[in-house]
């Protein structure tokens, strides 16, 4: 099997600033099934209100694989999220995301190689109001 030719920290640093776009329909089906998979039965999320949750996993880790911004070690694991709700995610809400790699930081030491790659993504509604941003991280290593 042949190995997957890895990118500098230089070739991955050029990636900064590119951006993708994304959009979800939110219907009382996603909203049902979101709140059946997390096991909360509150009688709110019937009423047409998703729970606040219901963005990061729809939309969580498609950022970074839309991107297409190369990985520039062998391994890579989650290296955190932070999230920041805004409004209520309502049904028949349209959600665009605007995903965007934003820093990549060296963080090699003599231990090795290491980088933090981080990505924004901010989410609107279908009247512009942003309901959500999020700001992930990737640890390279």
């Amino acid at each position: 099997m042949t190995e997957r030719k890895l990118a500098t920290l230089d070739e991955v640093r050029s990636h900064i600033g590119r951006k993708r776009e994304e959009s979800m329909e939110i219907d009382g089906t996603v909203i049902r099934a979101y709140c059946e998979c997390i096991g909360d039965p509150s009688p709110q999320w019937k009423e047409g209100v998703a729970p606040p949750g219901l963005v990061t996993a729809a939309m969580i880790s498609s950022g970074a694989m839309l991107l297409g911004v190369p990985i520039p070690f062998k391994r890579s694991v989650a290296g955190g999220a932070d999230w920041e709700f805004l409004k209520p995610i309502k049904k028949g809400d349209k959600i665009h995301t605007s995903h965007e790699f934003i820093e990549l930081q060296d963080k090699s030491s003599d231990k090795g190689p290491r980088a933090l790659m981080v990505y924004r993504s901010t989410h609107k509604n279908q009247k512009g109001e942003t309901v959500a941003i999020s700001t992930n991280t990737i640890m390279t290593y």
